[in-house]
């Protein structure tokens, strides 16, 4: 990039600015060239006022960043196919792909025939770095399908984040409003003086109690929406309207030895770990694979380690996978039991309404109960979330390991 500036005499300075990246580091350096003839004399800008005005160059203006809030319609398969497309990891992944299949490429050509028994460095390290190269190429493959799932579980999850703190939002509204109605009560009957001072007291901390939770509601809507739009490539202030609602239906399995098993088979990272037990026990015959003699009880052991590193790893989805289902099951004892108490909650504010109209309760007795019934359902919503969140996890669970270890 070119950019000028003036010395204090308002000469005119070329300015060459090279950016790269090393390691994962924006590098930036940059030479002053003079825009004088030969000979001239040149008088540099003062290195205070160059940086500045350096800096300055390319800035947005904040009025020109102001932007209206976009608010899109989206379902979920919407949502995903954004996020997909938005996701810097999956086309990272892509680029793997690319680049392990040219090393894989190469290290193959390097070699005219693949020798039967053991022999040198020279025929043993060409055939090792082959198998690694190979093997890691068929790994990015795999690992550009894993970060496609992690990514559209992360998308559901998020999706329903969304969702669940707007439920939330609606109910410390409705709290709120009823808890700043008993105040306006207290406070007139204290003032009538039908109401005690500890009632007023009672009544004010309440709804200081009802604002704040108000308050709270609302940075978690903000928050949620944040995380969501980060992820689907939308700007921040965007407020996106969610239009797939949440379908709770129990996970049926019919045999969970059988959901193991499958998860076994499927799962990228254990794939990879059994690979690398059988590249070892194929090297096991080879001396010098490494550039430098090993010694055969050394390979022998090596060859345990990678079995014991692959039986680690299907342990560890095994138990991954198990915990994923009773997880659910819980979730949906939890659902059941909500909606039972959405049920009771229904029929006493049918009772309360019954008696309000016949002078046998009061009107803060009615709201008592639309209260109950909306924190109930509040709940059974946020049940019904997150189970249907951990269905999907149970049918990935690499995908949902590898979301928690990104949090």
């Amino acid at each position: 990039m070119n950019t000028n500036v003036r010395n204090q005499r308002n000469h005119l300075i070329g300015t060459n600015i090279h950016k790269k990246v090393l390691g994962g580091i924006l590098t930036i350096t940059f030479s002053l060239v003079s825009c004088l003839p030969a000979g001239a004399a040149v008088d540099w800008p003062a290195p205070e006022k160059f940086l500045d005005q350096m800096w300055r160059t390319g800035t947005i203006d904040p009025d020109t960043a102001r932007k209206e809030v976009a608010t899109p319609e989206l379902n979920l398969n919407q949502a995903i196919g954004l996020a997909l497309s938005n996701s810097k990891s999956i086309q990272k992944a892509e680029k793997e792909i690319d680049r392990t299949k040219e090393l894989r490429d190469d290290k193959t050509s390097q070699l005219d025939f693949i020798p039967k028994m053991p022999g040198t460095p020279y025929t043993e390290v060409p055939v090792a770095q082959m198998l690694t190269a190979d093997l890691q190429w068929r790994m990015s493959k795999r690992s550009y399908t894993s970060e496609e799932d992690k990514v559209a579980l992360d998308t559901c999850k998020k999706y329903w984040d969304v969702q669940v703190a707007q439920d939330k939002l609606q109910l410390a509204e409705v709290n709120a409003q009823r808890a700043r109605r008993q105040l306006m009560d207290a406070q007139a009957g204290y003032q009538a003086g039908t109401a005690h001072e500890v009632i007023l007291m009672g009544a004010e901390a309440q709804d200081r109690g009802a604002q704040a939770q108000l308050a709270s509601a609302k940075n978690e809507l903000n928050k949620s929406y944040v995380s969501f739009n980060q992820l689907i490539g939308l700007w921040p202030e965007d407020r996106p309207v969610l239009t797939e609602e949440v379908a709770f239906q129990p996970l049926q399995v019919a045999s969970l030895n059988h959901e193991v098993a499958r998860v076994l088979n499927d799962c990228p990272s254990v794939w990879l770990l059994e690979r690398k037990a059988v590249m070892q026990e194929y090297l096991q015959d080879m001396m010098y694979y490494t550039g430098e003699y090993r010694p055969y009880k050394a390979r022998e052991i090596e060859v345990d380690q990678a079995r014991l590193e692959a039986a680690s790893g299907k342990e560890l989805f095994e138990n991954v996978t198990r915990s994923i289902y009773y997880g659910v099951k819980s979730l949906e004892e939890a659902y059941a039991g909500t909606m039972e108490e959405i049920t009771t909650r229904e029929r006493e504010l049918q009772d309360a309404q019954l008696k309000y109209e016949v002078g046998m309760a009061t009107q803060f007795e009615v709201k008592a109960a639309e209260a109950q019934l909306a924190d109930a359902k509040s709940r059974a919503f946020a049940y019904a979330a997150q189970h249907t969140y951990m269905k999907l996890a149970f049918e990935k669970p690499w995908a949902y390991l590898s979301g928690l270890q990104d949090m």
